[in-house]
């Protein structure tokens, strides 16, 4: 796959951007929804997350993925996309694009800084044992976090899928 200019190679990529860039929000409001579950009245509620460790770290863990940050196959995904915006010779979109990304980057960094910096205040404990995590939610969030960070991996079996699935 040096050069991409084929429409195929084109919609592949596209797809596999949307696939994990989808997965990447499924978990996030996934996760959002369990912590609401919760006595969740207003957004300064958002300031119990840090109590919990486990809807911190997948916050997080998500965020950088969707954010772009190198270890994580979000990064894969956008490096791919501006591959195939330099081999189609659109230097305009891949300025855009690659603005966008710093943009999104900081905006993403923001919440994470958030998330972690709010301050504690006065907060009501005891709703926190009654905190509802199912096991479902605990076996997707497991693959989906394992294929978040570890995707790289499978990223050859993604762009092969989609080649199967269109030919």
């Amino acid at each position: 796959m040096t050069l991409i200019n084929n429409s195929l190679d084109s919609l592949i990529i596209f797809y596999t951007y949307l696939l994990i860039y989808n997965l990447s929000l499924i978990i996030l409001f996934w996760t959002l929804y369990q912590f609401t579950m919760i006595n969740f009245k207003t957004i300064y509620s958002f300031n119990d997350l840090k109590l919990d460790f486990f809807f911190t770290t997948i916050l997080t863990l998500i965020l950088f993925s969707i954010a772009g940050v190198p270890p994580f196959i979000g990064f894969y995904s956008k490096i791919l996309i501006l591959l195939l915006l330099i081999n189609s010779n659109f230097f305009f979109f891949y300025i855009f694009f690659f603005g966008l990304l710093f943009f999104g980057l900081y905006f993403y960094i923001q919440n994470i800084r958030f998330l972690y910096s709010t301050a504690k205040g006065k907060i009501d404990y005891t709703h926190l044992e009654f905190m509802r995590k199912t096991s479902l939610y605990y076996m997707h969030s497991f693959f989906l976090l394992f294929f978040l960070i570890f995707g790289v991996i499978l990223m050859d079996d993604i762009v092969l899928y989609f080649y199967w699935l269109f030919n």
